[in-house]
């Protein structure tokens, strides 16, 4: 157990209700956003909060971002340390996993997603070893996300959404061209699909990807040739 002296000269442990707030007292005001600390903070004040020494800190990227995964990153960030009063010096291992991609991204990081990850993935790490309670690190909050995977707001269809909505369809074996039907498009035409509609189809393929077994049957039998 790690235990903290407050000006009261109260000892906090990390299974006292006062644990979160003595933690965040430890960060300056620019190393909280809104309340919430940043990896950068948390990075800082682990080894004072936890009496510790940090022995490693290592990102694993898992999954780069491609088409076939919707340009998802996922990352894998290790942290060891031992604690100062361990005579043992038992090693001790958190870990903590993050998963981004356009769509849980602010989209001005949305071209870097391994980068947000990584960042991600060491908050989620931090905040573990430091036992912080119903706590998020700023890094994992995303207030301005794009609407599509493009982030290209153009009237019509993209070369990259017909790519994208194609590479869905083909994974679902999901029949582009009754989903198109049933979504109103009778033009033959996949070019002239309006970016709006195009964006519907997106959400609509992404939550039957959620949830497979919401696909009707009469859309099942994918056709490469529906573009």
């Amino acid at each position: 157990m790690v235990d903290k002296d407050k000006d009261s000269g109260k000892k906090i442990s990390y299974h006292d209700i006062e644990w979160n707030d003595y933690v965040l007292g430890l960060l300056n005001d620019d190393e909280k956003i809104e309340g919430n600390p940043t990896t950068d903070g948390l990075r800082r004040i682990f080894e004072m909060a936890m009496e510790c020494e940090i022995i490693s800190s290592i990102s694993d990227v898992v999954q780069s971002p491609n088409i076939d995964n919707e340009k998802r990153a996922t990352v894998v960030h290790k942290l060891s340390y031992i604690l100062n009063m361990d005579k043992s010096k038992t090693l001790r291992t958190v870990s903590g996993a993050a998963d981004v991609y356009w769509g849980n991204c602010d989209k001005i990081y949305r071209s870097h997603p391994v980068a947000v990850a990584e960042t991600r993935a060491e908050g989620r790490s931090l905040r573990r070893g430091l036992r912080l309670r119903k706590i998020v690190t700023a890094d994992e909050i995303a207030k301005e996300i794009e609407d599509n995977p493009d982030g290209d707001s153009v009237s019509k269809i993209s070369s990259n959404q017909i790519n994208f909505i194609d590479v869905l369809a083909k994974r679902l074996d999901i029949n582009m061209e009754k989903l198109l039907i049933t979504s109103g498009h009778t033009d033959k035409n996949i070019y002239n699909i309006e970016h709006s509609v195009a964006v519907d189809i997106i959400k609509n393929l992404s939550s039957y990807q959620q949830n497979i077994s919401n696909i009707p049957e009469d859309l099942k039998g994918y056709d490469i040739n529906w573009k």
